[in-house]
């Protein structure tokens, strides 16, 4: 399959010079010292919006060479656990391959939840959105594009050990980064948006998977990418990675001046 943009001119612009223009401009500095994250939670608003908090997350870690990027079905079609496993992303003037073997490896895991499908990604941009802010900072790496649904938590650990198995037996656990692609409150005021946010914040600080799941359906916190987040947690948490670093929160208001209605971001690395 050769993934052609949906968002592009939308959500980030036209060009890969005009998006590290916009890039550029939100005045983040990469540090000389960086993380070596295997997992991170990164937003998929409009680059306006969010792509300052989603930028300076990648700036702060080490990019992989195999980068599974988890978003939600915003769409509704295709399947509950669909994978792109074959072609590339093609944004016009460049282009992002897909890592075949691991895609297949994490489809064909005993057990294994997810299948080869197209359709969930055709018009899905929580996926995409990543890809250019990352390939601002690296250009050779290939990723596995994953859009998941709402699904139980029995079904969010059966995602999880397949994923880790298939890194584990390609031994690419050491050289894999997780993107769970997801922003967080949407369309509530911004005092009480911090206030819900705040709580699935601790949550996946803490490296609390079932906590995450469980306080969004709780506390009502319409995070749209709590699945991928919590799918990325139980992974990092098999690949024993023990700590947590939130690098940034805003809200749309930060940029509209407009906190009657915010939606949420935050970007928080696992390593």
């Amino acid at each position: 399959m050769i993934r052609k943009p949906v968002a592009i001119g939308y959500f980030y612009p036209e060009g890969f010079n005009n998006i590290q223009d916009l890039i550029h401009s939100f005045n983040v500095t990469a540090p000389k010292e960086k993380i070596d994250a295997f997992g991170i939670i990164s937003p998929h608003a409009g680059y306006v919006y969010s792509g300052k908090t989603a930028y300076a997350g990648f700036a702060r870690v080490n990019i992989k060479n195999n980068i599974i990027i988890i978003g939600p079905n915003h769409t509704g079609m295709g399947a509950g656990y669909s994978v792109m496993d074959n072609g590339k992303y093609d944004f016009m003037d460049f282009s992002v391959l897909v890592n075949a073997e691991l895609a297949n490896a994490i489809i064909k895991e005993n057990g294994s939840p997810f299948v080869s499908d197209e359709l969930a990604h055709i018009k899905e941009h929580s996926v995409e959105v990543q890809i250019p802010l990352i390939f601002n900072l690296k250009q050779d790496f290939k990723i596995v594009p994953i859009v998941v649904s709402f699904i139980s938590y029995k079904d969010v650990l059966e995602a999880a050990k397949a994923i880790f198995n298939a890194l584990k037996k390609l031994n690419l656990l050491g050289d894999v980064l997780i993107v769970a692609s997801s922003d967080m409150t949407h369309y509530e005021p911004a005092e009480s948006a911090k206030f819900k946010d705040d709580i699935a914040i601790k949550e996946i600080l803490d490296l609390n998977p079932r906590g995450l799941y469980d306080k969004v359906i709780e506390h009502d916190i319409t995070m749209c990418g709590f699945i991928p987040a919590s799918i990325m947690l139980n992974v990092a948490k098999m690949a024993g990675r023990t700590k947590s670093e939130l690098i940034g929160y805003t809200n749309s208001g930060d940029v509209t001046g407009d906190y009657s209605s915010v939606v949420g971001y935050s970007s928080i690395v696992i390593y």
